[in-house]
Parts: C-alpha cells; structure tokens; sequence
C-alpha cells in the first residue's frame, strides 16, 4: 500500500513518528479528547455491544486511538467511522505496510475521513514481536483514558493496561456485563 505525504512528526516520549494523514490529531489541543481502545481479537458478541455503547457516546470533537488489530480494534474503529469520530491508528508495522492486510480497507477508511496512521518503525518495515509492545504504549499515551471491553489476562491488551495505569490514565473495563473505571492503583488486574 502507497500512502502519499509520510512524515516525521515528534510526540511525547518517542521523539519522532511516521505519520499519514492528519498529524494534528497527536497534538495537545486533542490530548484530553483522545479515547484508546485495546482489547481481544476474539471478542464476543456481549464485549462488542459493550464497546460499541461506548464508542457511541464519543463525538466528532473527541478522537478514537486504538491499533487496529483484528477483533475490539476493529469493532471501535468501525463505530468510530459510522459516528464522524476522528481516529488515529497505531501500526505495529511501517505506515505503508498495514497490519494485518485484511484491515487495508478499514485503515484507507481511516485516513480517507480525516484520520490517521502512526507509526514508530520506517515506511515499508514489517511487524515484529516488540513492535506490538512498541505499539501498545503509544496507544497507552495517546488515550486520556483507556477502554478494554475484553482481554486474556496475559496478552498484549494488558500491555496497554499496564502502560496506561503507570502514565496515570484512567482504565474503563467491562467485567462480567459491568462496566469498572479504574485508576492508578485501583481494582485487581482484569
């Protein structure tokens, strides 16, 4: 895939990202409105529903951060494009290498209403098994707060948990058909 206009834009404690389409989405004027999402691949229907409630309630003022994995990624990124909510991707691979390909489209969609796709690896670098820890604290520091509708309790979902409770950002997860905010310090792990 051939994004046109890569650049190289500094954020936060990564120094510098690959970004594709509209960078001003990663600024401060968005930080308090940005809303990340990390969750399963396998999600079930009630977790779907769940996240799908949430991300209904977000605006076109509010941006939606998530990485666009198979799965709650996808479920957020969709609802997010049927609502106008801007959104920012976070790619584990270059941001002209789109993983996973069957997200092509969604991720196209993305940038074609007036998100974008970021990246911490070069155009055209292939996914690695550090790039998806990589890729999760970016989404951890790019949210204001972080919602999980449904996660294993060793996967790369609680990456971002962990990453977002050490950041200070406040963790909203479904449990059981409930819904639980948790802060620095709060309830058990997930």
């Amino acid at each position: 895939m051939s994004f046109s206009r890569v650049s190289r834009g500094s954020v936060g404690p990564f120094g510098s990202l690959f970004v594709v389409g509209r960078s001003a989405l990663l600024g401060s004027a968005f930080a308090s409105r940005r809303f990340a999402v990390a969750g399963a691949r396998d999600i079930s229907t009630a977790s779907s529903a769940w996240l799908r409630q949430q991300v209904e309630k977000l605006t076109p003022d509010h941006v939606l951060v998530s990485g666009l994995a198979r799965g709650a990624d996808t479920v957020a990124h969709r609802a997010a494009l049927e609502r106008g909510v801007p959104q920012v991707a976070v790619l584990p691979s270059g941001v002209d290498n789109v993983y996973p390909r069957s997200n092509l489209r969604l991720a196209r969609d993305i940038v074609d209403s007036g998100g974008c796709l970021v990246s911490l690896l070069p155009p055209q670098a292939g996914p690695s098994r550090s790039s998806f820890v990589a890729r999760n604290e970016v989404i951890a520091h790019l949210g204001h707060m972080l919602l999980v509708p449904q996660c294993a309790p060793r996967s790369g979902t609680m990456h971002t948990v962990r990453f977002a409770r050490g950041m200070g950002r406040r963790v909203l997860f479904r449990r059981a058909g409930a819904s639980h905010l948790v802060g620095v310090g709060g309830c058990s792990p997930l």
